[in-house]
């Protein structure tokens, strides 16, 4: 028989990327679970959560956060003070709810919070996923300042974390695909560090054919599609990936076709544009085929469907990313970095190529590699037996 969680909060003000499927992930899996234990969970999210949730709500507990909240904490341009206003929110509803656990989606802005005195007074269990845990061998060293800014890096990441751990409710912190890091954390720190698989459903497919698909989203039959897809921001690279295009002759690029899929980050928007114009002009050539929406999963299976090759050589970015599991879901190469834990999961599952993300030549030639193959499809399956959805979620709710 299974034994009743305690009454848990689990909390994502976030409803851009990977956050609302990571929450679907959950709110699936609880709805199979006895209604003694699904009703021990609430969710406390952004109020446009509502839009992919609304359906859900008769099975599962839904605090949406109102639209006058939300602005009050964005108004907070400090990342701690808005972190503390967050927890102040949190707070009352763990007294509302009489909520005994709190579990963070993303808990690396709360850091300082969760090591405050008053939170540890709080009493309440915490867990969460720490997104960008410190990996210096992972990082850029191959110049002096670099090598400084990775220091200082490295020294400030390990005071928050230490700060954080002084909170003796503060249960399990989880990190995205690194066995390895996990480990070292463990036996650095304590252990108090878990692995959690980054997660992809494998039952949802694209029914429509590639070519409707490849028609519906405006992308020319005959050319090699290659993806940018998600949040839209700097760590996205696509200056460079554009750059790139250099190391490509002009008869090769008319081959090329770029589709640009998500929501662009706010702030960002100009430069990813200009960029984009800019390539749109020097590369006439090239079909640029552009989506500047959320895609659900819906949509997004369909994209992966139609794709060749999925661009992430992510710069600055040496964290995972649920966008291996869509790319090895349809056995889709990948050019990705080659730092961090996305460099190790490519090269062992086979998943495609890596390259140093600030050399646009590198990234050009890779993608020049994949003009020339006739077949480029990889196999996916080891890498999607090993990422289950299910064992993503008994870890971090139970």
């Amino acid at each position: 028989m299974m034994r009743i969680p305690e009454r848990t909060l689990i909390y994502d003000r976030d409803i851009s990327g990977h956050h609302l499927d990571y929450l679907q992930f959950l709110v699936e899996y609880l709805k199979k679970m006895p209604e003694t234990v699904r009703s021990q969970f609430v969710f406390v999210l952004h109020e446009g959560a509502k839009a992919r949730f609304g359906k859900d709500e008769k099975y599962v507990q839904f605090r949406y956060i109102p639209g006058k909240q939300l602005e009050a904490f964005m108004a907070l341009t400090s990342v701690l003070r808005r972190a503390s206003a967050e927890m102040d929110y949190l707070t009352s509803l763990v007294n509302e709810y009489n909520a005994n656990r709190i579990i963070f989606m993303h808990i690396d802005a709360f850091q300082y919070e969760v090591g405050r005195g008053a939170i540890r007074r709080l009493g309440v269990k915490l867990s969460g996923l720490l997104f960008l845990p410190f990996r210096k061998y992972y990082e850029d060293g191959s110049t002096f300042k670099a090598k400084v800014r990775r220091d200082l890096r490295g020294l400030r990441k390990g005071l928050q974390l230490t700060w954080m751990l002084r909170n003796p409710n503060l249960e399990k912190i989880f990190f995205l695909n690194d066995k390895q890091g996990v480990k070292e954390y463990n036996q650095r720190f304590g252990q108090r560090f878990d692995f959690l698989p980054d997660p992809i459903e494998v039952g949802q497919m694209a029914e429509q054919s590639v070519e409707i698909l490849k028609d519906e989203y405006g992308v020319e039959a005959t050319r090699r599609v290659f993806l940018i897809y998600g949040h839209l921001s700097a760590r996205k690279n696509v200056s460079n990936i554009l750059e790139g295009l250099k190391q490509i002759s002009a008869e090769e690029r008319q081959k090329m076709c770029f589709l640009i899929c998500g929501e662009p980050e706010k702030g960002y928007e100009n430069t990813l544009f200009s960029a984009i114009q800019e390539a749109e002009k020097n590369y006439p050539e090239i079909q640029f085929v552009k989506h500047f929406r959320f895609f659900d999963p819906h949509s997004t299976n369909e994209v992966f469907k139609i794709v060749d090759v999925v661009l992430v050589p992510y710069i600055n970015f040496y964290s995972s990313s649920n966008i291996l599991g869509l790319a090895a879901k349809y056995s889709k190469p990948l050019i990705a970095s080659n730092l961090g834990v996305m460099e190790g999961l490519v090269t062992h599952y086979k998943l495609g190529v890596t390259v140093p993300p600030n050399r646009p030549e590198a990234i050009g030639e890779a993608m020049q590699r994949y003009l020339h193959l006739n077949q480029i499809d990889i196999d996916g399956k080891p890498y999607l037996q090993d990422h289950s959805a299910e064992v993503f979620c008994q870890k971090l709710l139970f």
